[in-house]
């Protein structure tokens, strides 16, 4: 396991986007896409699994980041977060495990997750937060795609179920979650649609990734569906992982994003 670099405690200047990777052995999260209103640059730095995310809890969940107000950095609970599919290769079965997982989250964490439409797009690792000419004014809505290793620039490696990117915007300190990438490996035929195991479903992948979009890290407890590691058992959220969903939802209110605008992104090491 790799030490956390120095540059992980978003001591950067001001104008720099921050880009965090992170994957798992089965499951994976990229971390947090960070983006100022200056049209900022962007780096990109990668960290082990087991990381101490910045916004470590003791309450059995962790979060992405968190601001300078100590509450973590969320989504605006007062509009829907919003979805676009990439509608190839999905196996049969896994769009209703995608709705049933946002169904549940959705529950969880009083946010409203919508489905909008489906999308040529393709995943990759300098998508644009905003694509005006694309899907108008606004912050991208959050693309959903299967994606093979190698094939994106993301980072999907082989051993990975998928990846999730998170993209939270504003002055440092005072950051809002606008938009994001949710990836899965279609190259993991071992895994069947449905929800009969952790260790063998689709369905945990997705509620555990999409949990990780919505702003969830990591933990080490098995028990927990945010565990680095599956394990076997059924597909339900732990203690922690509601405490966690409940942490970045709806209870602390709204909290209106920066207004969109366009942003530059180029990979970096």
């Amino acid at each position: 396991m790799d030490d956390v670099p120095t540059n992980r405690r978003w001591a950067l200047a001001l104008g720099a986007l921050t880009l965090l990777a992170a994957s798992g052995v089965g499951l994976g999260a990229l971390g947090l896409w960070l983006v100022t209103e200056q049209r900022p640059s962007a780096t990109i730095t990668a960290v082990s699994d087991g990381v101490a995310y910045q916004g470590a809890s003791t309450d059995g969940y962790t979060v992405w980041d968190r601001n300078d107000d100590g509450q973590p950095v969320r989504w605006d609970p007062c509009r829907p977060v919003e979805f676009v599919i990439a509608p190839d290769g999905w196996p049969v079965g896994t769009r209703t495990d995608l709705e049933l997982s946002m169904d549940r989250l959705a529950a969880a964490s009083g946010l409203e997750l919508s489905i909008v439409g489906e999308t040529d797009e393709r995943p990759s690792g300098t998508r644009l937060p905003y694509q005006p000419e694309r899907y108008g004014e606004r912050w991208a809505p959050v693309l959903v795609a299967w994606s093979r290793p190698g094939e994106s620039g993301l980072g999907l490696r082989d051993v990975d179920r998928g990846l999730a990117a998170p993209v939270a915007v504003g002055a440092d300190g005072d950051r809002s979650l606008v938009s994001g990438q949710v990836v899965f490996n279609a190259e993991r035929d071992d895994l069947e649609p449905g929800a009969a195991d952790r260790a063998t479903s689709w369905r945990s992948t997705m509620l555990h990734e999409l949990a990780h979009l919505l702003g969830l890290g990591h933990v080490q407890d098995e028990d927990e569906l945010m565990s680095t590691f599956p394990g076997e058992g059924p597909v339900e959220l732990g203690p922690g992982d509601r405490r966690g969903l409940a942490a970045v939802g709806a209870e602390l209110g709204c909290r209106p994003p920066p207004p969109a605008q366009p942003v530059e992104v180029s990979p970096g090491g």
